[in-house]
């Protein structure tokens, strides 16, 4: 029986569709067997489905009704299936899709399926490799270099599958012991038979009586990582360095250093400014155009910095993608520059991290929910090998992430002492870490919350920089702007739950028996769930009543009630009142364990979970008091709902439209010197713009503008369509046509490496579907964002990967995306990126400027639109070795007084108008240049 177990049958199948219960059939089917970690067997076969084979199908796998015809039946082969089957362990990528397919299959002739236990090489890859950002089975096979010849091809895939298998198997043989005791407990509620693997192999572990590795350690039965504090190190610059001002200092360095980086006048321009900007005690705003490395452009004076003055300089970003980018790239080349340790140090918000007492005491918790289960299996095994608990380092699951609301950090209610787990704590750690740090590397979003609210997250620190300064504004403003959503509101709600049904309150129940204070909670809860669905019906009637074709609703505008009646105030009035008295409830409770401390362990770590739970109820809360629009705050507040106008999909935006006088109060004027800089900044050569935005009109600044070293005379060329129509008075659907012809062509001398930025979803969807119907571009791989399915990465890196590609985007391509080299050589803009205006911040804006006295055109919407052209534009030239060709479909950038103001933002470059045929000729020959 033991040997039987080990042998694995990893089967994948094509079907004409994805339904079995439908009357979809199986076109291939293959298998592949391992034992003892090797394969040992392969079979696979077409399969007759006596019905046509759809186009997606043959889109999908490349099979069609040619490679069927002749091939056997189901009930053919079903026999031959059937033995394979018999005495195995069923595998497959998303078992349940094949296993039930293969069931339906055999019930439909007569036949009984096995009973043989299955398992999922999804399930196993989530669980075991916490940290892989997407498990479908053509990224898992490039992730661990699997040969995969034919994708979705089912011999293919079972071969891929199969090497999966092997992998996970033998990670799974490498974990400690203690781990694998504690995910076999986990998995109990697993109906598959992963919770049996677990538990042999714990029992075969058991035997062989192996050691911890050194660098892991069990505490209270996790196993953790070590991790060590830095030392301690005079920060003082050592054997009397000094910054060095010339350039042939700055050569001296890159030299000695050994690196493959070559001088760069402007690198080192830039280098200069903001050392003295520091030294000087004053803040700078420097552009600095692609390629110039402004990375290092402020991370070495950065250092000196704060050598010399023995605290940390502040780096901030946007992104935690780009946090983790500096860290990783740029912090080692500074430190090998400098030849001086250089201790650097990535922090982020306490919501971040892992508390690992609640995570102990809910591992108790018997949740049969299966993301639940399969979360705490994933971070179990991440504990493992983190050294941050940083939870940004996990792939979670939408399920996963809402049980994150539990684990997560939001600090101490009960004293720390009482948290077992106090001396690996991962936020105190990082927290210590940061102090120690010379360079601290941040996000715009936690920098922020550390000026805006009154909790302080940083340590003390009078330098920062400012990367990707120009989202530096917008952060600001939905830091103090928020979204309120029916659905958000019922989970807390649900979360908080009754006395009569398993929940916060329930358990409360235990914690405090016969508090009254549970009783009037529970009473302020049902009034609260009834409250809720009130003025949420209100606002639906509202809605459909006033826009019924619409999907937005702006309810105040800039403080000026718009749309907000009487019966909707008293509804939200009485809402607010109500969590105020939940909150209230809660508090007197928190308040009580505090008095009865020490409580037990499981009270305690439960307490400290209340607590987590009242601080996101304490930040909704306050959300229905903004409601009200307070004087000193200009907000813009809209309703918003799906197509359909579901009460569960309405949500509440409340935007705050003028971070520019918080900023300047609560961080500009707190610090000694701030460095703002990107590769946008300026419009039409001047700063107006993103100082206005910024609140810096009236300070002093250093100001730069350090234009790119890369040659796009020669390089790049923007050409300008003179026989498109006018987007404006033309369908939607012709223009499109038109606009998919153009690109046609182009495609075919570009070969692919095309990228389209859109402003529009609809435009974007209906080019897609008319290029799709190319026979010329059938050899064309086709990617449509919000149409392909994937994340902006996912979609960027298949781009990258197939030779004729074509990429069709909106917002998020307009920036952050970095395709260097020959994989991107045609940009096209389809259109001036304006922002909508019947976007309800846009209208709200525009018509605050215009109530300030200003021409909105001017002031807002126009130097808003350049800049998101400038970080388009950006996307083509990313080395110095980089070439290819912009193309403006929108001729408003040569036939308005406006649209010079685009042009002049950019690097000076070649300009083409033209007909068809004279762009596509140049277009022919720029790239004939190129080959020869």
């Amino acid at each position: 029986m033991k040997s039987r177990l080990k042998k694995y049958v990893v089967v994948d199948l094509e079907t004409t569709g994805n339904q079995a219960s439908r009357e979809d059939r199986i076109i291939q089917f293959a298998a592949v067997m391992v034992e003892d970690g090797k394969i040992v067997q392969r079979f696979s076969t077409f399969i007759n489905p006596e019905k046509p084979i759809p186009p997606f199908i043959k889109e999908l796998t490349g099979i069609d009704s040619s490679d069927v015809q002749d091939a056997p039946l189901f009930e053919d082969v079903a026999e031959t299936i059937y033995a394979l089957l018999e005495g195995t362990i069923f595998v497959a990528h998303n078992v349940s899709f094949d296993w039930t397919f293969l069931q339906k299959e055999m019930l439909r002739i007569g036949m009984t399926p096995p009973k043989i236990p299955l398992l999922d090489t999804v399930e196993l890859a989530r669980i075991l490799y916490p940290e892989i950002d997407s498990y479908k089975l053509q990224d898992l096979g490039d992730e661990f270099d699997l040969a995969h010849e034919n994708p979705h091809q089912a011999d293919s895939d079972a071969e891929v599958t199969a090497l999966l298998l092997i992998q996970l198997l033998a990670k799974l043989e490498r974990l400690p012991l203690p781990l694998v005791e504690k995910l076999t407990a986990v998995s109990s509620p697993l109906k598959n038979h992963l919770p049996t693997l677990l538990f042999e192999t714990e029992m075969k572990k058991g035997k062989q009586r192996e050691e911890i590795p050194a660098h892991l350690f069990v505490y209270r039965g996790l196993v953790l990582r070590k991790k060590q504090l830095p030392k301690n190190q005079a920060k003082k610059v050592d054997s009397g360095r000094t910054f060095p001002q010339e350039v042939e200092e700055k050569q001296a360095l890159l030299k000695q250093a050994g690196t493959p980086l070559y001088a760069r006048n402007g690198q080192f321009e830039m280098m200069n400014l903001v050392y003295r900007a520091m030294v000087e005690k004053k803040h700078a705003l420097i552009e600095a155009g692609t390629g110039i490395g402004k990375s290092l452009g402020y991370f070495l004076p950065a250092l000196y910095v704060a050598k010399d003055r023995q605290e940390p300089v502040l780096i901030s970003t946007y992104t935690n993608a780009l946090q983790t980018q500096l860290f990783e790239k740029d912090v080692p080349l500074a430190r090998s520059l400098a030849g001086m340790d250089v201790q650097a140090e990535v922090l982020k918000g306490r919501e971040h991290y892992l508390n690992l007492f609640k995570f102990e005491q809910l591992l108790n918790e018997s949740d049969p929910q299966y993301d639940v289960v399969v979360t705490k299996m994933k971070l179990l095994v991440w504990l493992s090998e983190t050294e941050t608990g940083d939870i940004d380092e996990v792939n979670l699951s939408s399920g996963g992430a809402l049980f994150w609301n539990r684990l997560k950090h939001t600090g101490w209610y009960l004293p720390e002492g009482d948290d077992p787990f106090i001396q690996h704590d991962f936020y105190k750690f990082s927290v210590e870490k940061a102090k120690r740090a010379d360079l601290l590397i941040v996000n715009h979003a936690l920098l922020l919350a550390d000026h805006f609210q009154a909790r302080k997250i940083l340590p003390d620190y009078s330098v920062a920089v400012i990367d990707e300064a120009h989202h530096f504004a917008e952060s600001a403003r939905e830091k103090k702007s928020f979204i309120l959503s029916y659905r958000k509101v019922k989970y807390f709600l649900n979360q908080l739950g009754t006395l009569e049904k398993y929940s916060l309150l329930s358990r409360l129940a235990f914690v405090f028996p016969g508090e009254e204070s549970l009783f009037d909670l529970n009473i302020a809860q049902v009034k609260l769930n009834e409250a809720i669905e009130s003025f949420f019906t209100e606002l639906h009637a509202l809605l459909v009543s006033t826009k019924k074709a619409d999907t937005k609703l702006v309810l105040i505008e800039n403080q000026e009630v718009v749309h907000f009646t009487e019966t909707l105030r008293y509804a939200a009035d009485n809402v607010a009142v109500l969590f105020h008295e939940v909150e209230r409830h809660l508090s007197n409770l928190l308040e009580k364990g505090r008095a009865e401390a020490p409580l037990k362990e499981a009270e305690t770590a439960f307490v400290e979970e209340v607590y987590s739970f009242l601080l996101d109820w304490k930040a909704m809360s306050d959300e229905f008091k903004r409601l009200e629009v307070k004087g000193e705050e200009v907000m813009t507040i809209t309703l918003e709902s799906d197509k359909n106008h579901h009460v569960s999909s309405l949500r509440i935006i409340g935007s705050y439209m003028t971070p520019e006088e918080a900023l300047k109060e609560a961080f500009f004027s707190k610090k000694e010197s701030v460095i703002l800089t990107s590769a946008t900044l300026s419009v039409n050569g001047k700063f107006s713009y993103i100082k206005k935005e910024l609140g810096l009109s009236e300070l002093e600044l250093i100001e730069a503008q350090i234009p790119s070293p890369f040659n796009y005379a020669d390089h790049a060329r923007v050409l300008i369509p003179s026989d498109m129509p006018q987007i404006k008075g033309t369908p939607v659907q012709d223009y499109t046509r038109i606009l998919a012809d153009y690109l046609t062509e182009m495609l075919l001398i570009t070969k692919g490496k095309m990228l389209v930025l859109f402003t529009s979803h609809e435009m974007l969807r209906l080019v897609y579907s008319y290029l799709k119907e190319r026979q010329e571009l059938e050899e064309f791989m086709i990617l449509g964002q919000g149409i392909s399915s994937g994340s902006v990465n996912r979609l960027t890196k298949q781009f990258r990967q197939f030779d004729r590609a074509v990429l069709l985007g909106t917002t998020s391509f307009w920036e952050g995306i970095d395709i260097p080299g020959e994989a991107l050589s045609c940009l096209v803009i389809v259109r001036l990126p304006f922002a909508p205006l019947d976007d309800p911040y846009t209208k709200a804006q525009i018509d605050l400027h215009k109530k300030r006295g200003e021409n909105a055109f001017q002031t807002f919407s126009l130097p808003q639109a350049v800049l998101r052209f400038k970080q388009g534009f950006g996307r083509l030239i990313r080395r110095e070795t980089d070439r290819g060709i912009v193309v403006i479909f929108d001729n408003r950038v040569d036939t308005t007084s406006f649209g010079q103001s685009f042009l002049n933002s950019i690097p000076a470059v070649t300009e083409i108008k033209g007909e068809k045929s004279i762009l596509l000729e140049e277009m022919t020959n720029f790239f004939k240049e190129e080959e020869e």
